[in-house]
């Protein structure tokens, strides 16, 4: 028969961990909440901007084809727009398939595509941004490069490594290069800007990681970590190369054909 002091350590011992369980269970309910709220205002908010973003490129498609009847002025800050337009968008969309994958709700669609098309696609769309930047876009990318992957998830992956490359380069080239053999492709992505160091690497992929400080505030710092996610659920992987003061080089490895059915859908970290 148990004394009383010992009882009464059980009976706080248990009073105690059944607070533990109702705290953990109102903590994950918390997060899910927030998960839910981050996905339905990103879509939202994309959704919004879709329609603008059209209505700009038409008006800029306008202004270059008027023959001079549109002023200079007018054509730079439909421009501009654009380029404001589709951040926004892209923010928006990073922050959906962050609330996706937090909640292991992301699905891919795996298909034969023009992987050489689309890279040379995104990579026209980022022109003009180069341009504002001062930096010029290199491009060695083969025609004919075929893989099945999911179409949406590597033009995201591909925009981002642009738009970080572009960022951080400095107004140096950036040179995009793509590659395959052996049922692999290879995308490499190269700045010759600030660079990172062995301890900013190691962290770059993180969640809310903007490793360069001068740099901070200019976005959620989560677009490479979505990237990372959307490559390893297409069974390749994101590595980064870099030094300070000499540039960086992403390369995203992605097989030629899709892996197995359940690698496309990512549970939660």
């Amino acid at each position: 028969m148990c004394d009383l002091p010992e009882q009464a350590a059980s009976d706080t011992a248990a009073a105690e961990l059944a607070q533990l369980r109702q705290q953990v269970a109102e903590l994950r309910q918390a997060v899910r909440a927030r998960d839910d709220f981050i996905a339905i205002a990103a879509h939202e908010l994309r959704n919004a901007m879709t329609p603008i973003m059209g209505v700009a490129e038409l008006a800029l498609k306008t202004a270059h084809d008027s023959q001079g009847i549109c002023p200079p002025r007018v054509t730079i800050l439909l421009e501009r727009m654009q380029i404001h337009t589709q951040n926004f968008i892209q923010r928006s969309t990073r922050l959906l398939d962050f609330g996706r994958i937090e909640a292991g709700n992301l699905r891919l669609e795996p298909s034969p595509i023009d992987l050489s098309a689309l890279v040379l696609s995104v990579a026209q769309s980022y022109e003009a941004t180069a341009a504002r930047r001062r930096s010029r876009l290199e491009l060695d990318v083969p025609a004919g490069v075929i893989a099945a992957v999911d179409r949406l998830a590597v033009e995201q992956v591909v925009e981002n490594l642009l738009s970080n490359a572009l960022k951080f380069g400095i107004g140096q080239p950036v040179t995009l290069r793509l590659r395959s053999d052996d049922g692999w492709a290879w995308l490499d992505v190269q700045d010759r800007g600030v660079g990172m160091s062995p301890d900013q690497q190691a962290r770059i992929f993180g969640r809310f990681e903007q490793v360069v400080a001068q740099h901070r505030g200019s976005g959620f710092g989560v677009g490479l970590w979505v990237a990372d996610r959307l490559v390893g659920a297409m069974g390749g992987r994101i590595t980064v190369s870099s030094r300070l003061g000499e540039g960086s080089t992403f390369t995203v490895t992605l097989p030629l054909a899709p892996p197995e059915p359940d690698r496309m859908t990512h549970e939660p970290a």
